[in-house]
């Protein structure tokens, strides 16, 4: 019985860990918006990656700036690369934490894109 009691109390940290994870955490783009966020990442000047798929938290960077997160810019030989902005790199740590707690992506169904709902984001 004693046992049981242990698995129990064990379950419940693990439970309250989780729920832990996904409160609070306010989206620094796309106007809080998780799945236009999730399927489209930023825009303008912090769009400096790509989503390639959410669940897996997968993305690219976008030509022309650092393949890796980047305050500075990185050059090799005479080639360099935009420095990422401030923005875009904690926009993408939240990327790879929340996106994929999704566990399966959903489709959009509305009659407008998703980024225009309900105002341009």
């Amino acid at each position: 019985m004693k046992s049981w009691i242990w698995m129990l109390m064990l379950a419940m940290c693990f439970v309250g860990q989780a729920a832990a994870q996904t409160k609070g955490v306010k989206l620094v783009c796309r106007s809080d918006d998780p799945f236009v966020f999730c399927t489209q990442g930023c825009k303008d000047q912090d769009k400096n990656w790509i989503p390639v798929d959410p669940i897996s938290a997968t993305w690219v960077a976008v030509p022309g700036y650092c393949l890796f997160p980047s305050p500075t810019p990185c050059c090799a030989g005479p080639v360099c690369l935009q420095a990422w902005t401030p923005t875009a790199i904690t926009a993408l740590a939240q990327y790879q934490s929340v996106c994929p707690q999704a566990k399966k992506q959903g489709k959009w169904t509305g009659q407008q894109r998703p980024e225009n709902v309900p105002f341009a984001h």
